[in-house]
């Protein structure tokens, strides 16, 4: 006799796993059980199912935000304090020279990546700052590496009456030097199927 389990104390990914590896044809009960106990909490949550593929760039960027007060507000704060007490000419030109390098090097130092990027299935899901964009994949043109930064990837994206856009996420798992991250090669193929649907249901409605 089958030793009862309860599914119901699984997890989402748990019950995906689950879901793959039981014998529907010797376990139908069970089978049934965990796919409506997925349909339930795909339904309580709609955003649980997504698979997260992108590295978690919040910290990075709170370090950031921190290194930019230093520059911009904390460093010529000190050398306007000193020059009004003082009275110095030279002082004044420190801070003005603080900002214009430190905007200059940041600038260029600066990954404007998002927070999160999450795998919908048709679409990615942007998060940056509590902001959500979501990208169809039949809006993706191409998929590639940054040519300067190769751990980062650039989608070219043109949606539909609207100019052309790029977005940039960071990978959750890195390629080797001078090969193709495999999530560059999995998304192109996933764009270029959407797009194709798409034109054969263009097609159709004419």
């Amino acid at each position: 006799m089958a030793r009862k389990i309860d599914f119901s104390t699984y997890s989402l990914n748990d019950l995906y796993l689950s879901a793959r590896a039981i014998d529907r044809d010797k376990y139908p009960e069970r089978a049934k059980e965990i796919d409506r106990l997925i349909a339930e909490k795909e339904e309580s949550n709609p955003d649980a199912h997504m698979k997260k593929i992108s590295f978690s760039t919040y910290h990075n960027n709170a370090i950031y935000n921190m290194i930019m007060f230093v520059f911009f507000v904390l460093i010529p704060a000190i050398f306007t304090s000193v020059f009004l007490f003082n009275g110095s000419m030279s002082l004044i030109f420190a801070p003005i020279f603080t900002i214009v390098y430190g905007f200059t090097f940041f600038k260029f130092c600066r990954l404007d990546v998002p927070d999160a990027v999450y795998d919908d299935g048709d679409a990615l899901l942007f998060i940056n700052n509590n902001k959500q964009r979501r990208v169809e994949l039949k809006e993706i043109v191409k998929v590639r590496h940054e040519m300067w930064f190769r751990h980062l990837i650039r989608l070219e994206v043109r949606a539909e009456g609207a100019s052309e856009s790029e977005c940039l996420f960071m990978p959750d798992t890195n390629s080797k030097l001078f090969s193709v991250n495999p999530i560059v090669c999995e998304l192109n193929k996933r764009a270029n199927a959407a797009r194709r649907a798409k034109q054969s249901e263009c097609k159709r409605q004419r």
